[in-house]
């Protein structure tokens, strides 16, 4: 015995049982229930979402000897005519096989005739925007004006094919796609009819596919029922799993090139199609997109919660320049497919071009790295950085004398000028918080101390100072600039002292950064001669 598909097996008989399209399947109902149906209805949307399957209910309820609250019993004897066809008041016509306006001219001398059985004429005009414009023009009275035993239901996934006159003489009802959440549910309960079980991981990816169709979804999960494992079903499905894809977005975020070349190696050897890879990926950057773009991904992605969880766990990667630059990168590649390029190498030179933005000229490469290094210095300011305050002295208590202390005056150590000290170099490890090394915040507050302007500003402006304990390096770029500071060391600890730090070791350094002394996570100002930020 030949197997009934399961989306013919489980076509809704009544409206409740029509999935998410209660904004259509409600007002019908009450039309129907009040015995007030109109003459003509329009039905959009995409396929798969309940149009023809309504428009049947539709035709059983108007006709139903014994309906229930706007619903059709499917027991009486007119009910029953239209399911098995014996009933020929119900009339269901594909547009796409009959455009002529001869066609159109049958049906307009048919509606003059009272229905043999049921109390109306139904006719469910299928894929209407198909039909020739002299068959629009021959609908188009009989459209306006039909017998009051006569009922039209055109049903249609194009809408905007259809002409005003049309549409302006019809109710129109639009049908929704079903998001993955309500498909799954749909999916499940087959299943559980079915006496079969199927892991979660392929119900969502079933939903996923089905792209909002119920009658896909039906269709896609016939083909796999008797697949036991997620591999196999991917298989046999032509698609990849969204584990490979994250994956592979993961390894161009980390410039990861040998697992890309084995991803590449690895798909080309399964026979996939590297189109399928390509928008597949592109899918996901779209997705990583989106959550980094709006404060509520939930409601713009239609995907599993589990790969939202992904998605938002593998957001951080990336900057948003430089995930618009992937999309852009990788339909051009898509396109060079369509054209005959070598697929695999096609691939390989793609995901380069992802992973190393580097190696290509154009605009959207470079912004993508401008993007990438602003992500890197964002990233680098917000790290949780310990703020330590220098401490003032315990001011000492005057030993008791016999006879008070002769006051002698130390002479001024020698200033040491060193040379300028390469960024990546490092003084050795400190062993305890009192030997480390630490950036001198209150500067500016010092150089307000002293009196000579061009020190003051040059302080100020041009010299950045490390301290550890009672060492003070004060590090400046220009040779000039070191000797002013040098002339002028007197004020400079004049100034130290006005400021509560006495008694301070000061020496002067020539350089361009503190890296030298605290490292490189608090040198990120100077971008330029830093190598933490690659610059070619």
């Amino acid at each position: 015995m030949q197997k009934t598909a399961l989306y013919r097996k489980y076509r809704p008989l009544t409206f409740s049982e029509v999935y998410g399209q209660d904004h259509i399947t409600t007002p019908l109902r009450r039309q129907i229930a009040g015995g007030a149906p109109g003459h003509a209805y329009l039905f959009t949307g995409t396929r798969g979402t309940g149009k023809t399957s309504c428009a049947k209910i539709f035709s059983r309820a108007v006709n139903c000897l014994n309906p229930q609250n706007g619903e059709p019993c499917n027991e009486c004897a007119v009910c029953k005519g239209i399911l098995d066809g014996s009933v020929f008041d119900v009339y269901e016509i594909d547009a796409a096989s009959n455009t002529g306006v001869d066609n159109i001219r049958d049906i307009r001398d048919e509606i003059a005739f009272a229905p043999i059985t049921a109390k109306y004429k139904v006719y469910i005009i299928d894929e209407v925007h198909m039909l020739s414009t002299g068959a629009f023009n021959a609908l188009l009275k009989t459209l306006e004006e039909p017998p009051e035993h006569v009922i039209f239901i055109l049903a249609t996934t194009e809408p905007h094919k259809v002409p005003a006159t049309i549409l302006s003489r019809c109710q129109r009802f639009d049908f929704f796609r079903l998001n993955v959440k309500k498909l799954t549910e749909i999916l499940e309960s087959v299943l559980e009819k079915e006496g079969k079980t199927l892991d979660k991981q392929s119900v969502s990816l079933v939903a996923e596919l089905a792209d909002g169709s119920v009658r896909d979804a039906l269709s896609i999960l016939d083909r796999v029922l008797e697949l036991d494992t997620p591999e196999q079903i991917e298989r046999s499905l032509g698609v990849l799993s969204r584990a490979k894809l994250y994956a592979a977005a993961e390894c161009v975020a980390k410039g990861d090139t040998d697992a890309l070349y084995s991803l590449v190696s690895e798909m080309y050897s399964s026979s996939v199609d590297m189109a399928v890879f390509l928008d597949g990926l592109s899918e996901v950057f779209r997705r990583i997109l989106v959550s980094k773009t709006t404060a509520k991904p939930e409601k713009s992605l239609d995907v599993s919660e589990d790969e939202l969880v992904r998605i938002k766990n593998t957001a951080p990667m990336f900057s948003s320049g430089f995930l618009i630059y992937a999309m852009k990168t990788l339909r051009q590649s898509r396109i060079a497919l369509t054209r005959g390029a070598d697929p695999r190498a096609e691939t390989e030179i793609c995901l380069l071009m992802l992973a190393t933005p580097s190696l290509s000229e154009n605009t959207d490469a470079l912004f993508a790295r401008v993007a990438n290094l602003e992500k890197k210095i964002e990233d680098i300011k917000n790290m949780p950085v310990t703020v330590i305050t220098e401490e003032k002295p315990a001011a000492k208590k005057p030993k008791k004398a016999e006879k008070p202390a002769e006051v002698t005056e130390e002479p001024p150590k020698a200033v040491s000028e060193t040379e300028t000290v390469p960024a990546a170099e490092k003084m050795p490890k400190a062993q305890s918080k009192e030997d480390e090394w630490r950036e001198l915040q209150s500067l500016d507050q010092i150089a307000s101390h002293i009196k000579e302007k061009t020190v003051q500003l040059l302080i100020k402006h041009y010299v950045k100072a490390v301290y550890r304990g009672s060492e003070v390096v004060l590090i400046v770029e220009k040779q000039d600039d070191a000797e002013e500071l040098k002339k002028n060391i007197d004020k400079i600890r004049e100034a130290f002292e006005a400021d509560h730090k006495p008694n301070r070791e000061i020496r002067i350094e020539r350089g361009s950064d503190t890296v030298k002394y605290v490292g490189e996570m608090y040198a990120y100002n100077n971008v330029e001669t830093n190598p933490m930020f690659d610059f070619q």
